[in-house]
């Protein structure tokens, strides 16, 4: 599914969440019982440009013993790709650290927490073209070395065998 969230920090999580406090009371005490093993297949907070990564996306938690708490907290940088020709892509990127914790060691349901935050800096990607005049200057550099290079080893080649066959 999609959610559309503001460009403000904020959190979203998927959580068993019940009005009836029996009910939930009965569902906390054996919360050990309660799997929250998933895999995000995609999150990304824009559209996509050439070259985006989102890291989470892929990502798999698989519980095979007990329950817990995941948390997420992703850091959401403003972007601005801008290709050689086409409109000008204004999106995010993001990086994230993740926690988890068992429900032995904290007072809480399972549950998948995301909390993100928006960067004040942001992030301009610009596609350019080499000039002509650049490519030639840095193709001399490289002959250049090249062929300085050669001289030197040259010179020792020479003077090692000089040296040998005195």
């Amino acid at each position: 599914g999609h959610l559309l969230v503001n460009k403000v920090a904020g959190d979203f999580h998927f959580a068993l969440q019940r009005a009836d406090h029996h009910a939930l009371m009965s569902v906390y005490h054996n919360r050990e019982s309660l799997n929250v093993s998933h895999v995000i297949h995609s999150i990304s907070f824009g559209e996509p440009y050439p070259g985006i990564v989102n890291p989470l996306e892929g990502q798999r938690k698989i519980l095979s013993d007990g329950s817990g708490y995941f948390q997420y907290y992703i850091k959401v940088v403003p972007t601005v790709y801008e290709p050689l020709r086409g409109k000008h892509v204004h999106t995010n990127q993001y990086s994230y650290t993740e926690l988890f914790r068992t429900t032995k060691d904290i007072d809480k349901l399972p549950a998948v927490h995301f909390h993100y935050e928006i960067s004040p800096i942001m992030a301009r990607f610009s596609e350019s073209r080499r000039s002509l005049s650049s490519f030639l200057t840095g193709l001399c550099a490289i002959v250049g070395g090249v062929f300085t290079v050669a001289g030197i080893v040259d010179s020792c080649v020479y003077r090692l065998h000089k040296a040998a066959t005195s």
